[in-house]
């Protein structure tokens, strides 16, 4: 059996015309290719943004509270009392433990946007978990973390709900 031989590709017209208009020149390779250095460093480092740690909390039963450090505890005292009123309200009820975290900083990030000072962030009490409650448990790190920790002033669970929320009260905007 004889091979067959394949006739040669024919170029498209575009290139012979391209030739003839730019004799000498050819396709990249990847040894041509040019790579952009990288920027250049800034001389000001800005160092990372640590999370908050918030003094006096305490977390027993269904209470859950505290305090950003130099913060006046009378702020404490006033979300206690339900003293304040939320003007943003977050139900994290049947999310799990990383989406609930996201729409928790999506909130709070809307809320220091909106120059809000309480939120309420209901997180429910855990009942329809095996353990104890996740949410309420992971509130203390999650209101800690950058970028909106150092917004948080203070934080105090919601006698009226008994355990399933949390008040949150923000800085004023400056």
């Amino acid at each position: 059996m004889a091979a067959r031989r394949r006739p040669p590709p024919t170029e498209p017209p575009e290139r012979s015309w391209l030739e003839e208009a730019l004799p000498g020149v050819r396709p990249l390779t990847d040894r041509d290719k040019i790579v952009p250095p990288p920027p250049p460093q800034s001389a000001v480092r800005v160092p990372p943004v640590e999370p908050v740690r918030f003094d006096r909390v305490r977390s027993d039963g269904d209470h859950l509270e505290g305090v950003a450090p130099g913060v006046d505890r009378r702020h404490l005292r006033r979300l206690r009392r339900g003293e304040l009123a939320a003007q943003l309200e977050i139900d994290l009820h049947g999310l799990r433990r990383e989406p609930a975290r996201q729409a928790l900083r999506r909130a709070l990030g809307e809320a220091i946007r909106q120059e809000m000072r309480c939120v309420l962030v209901v997180h429910g009490r855990g009942r329809g978990s095996s353990g104890p409650p996740v949410l309420r448990a992971a509130l203390v790190e999650w209101l800690g973390e950058p970028p909106h920790g150092p917004h948080v002033m203070a934080f105090a669970s919601s006698a009226r709900l008994a355990g399933g929320a949390t008040y949150v009260l923000l800085r004023r905007a400056r």
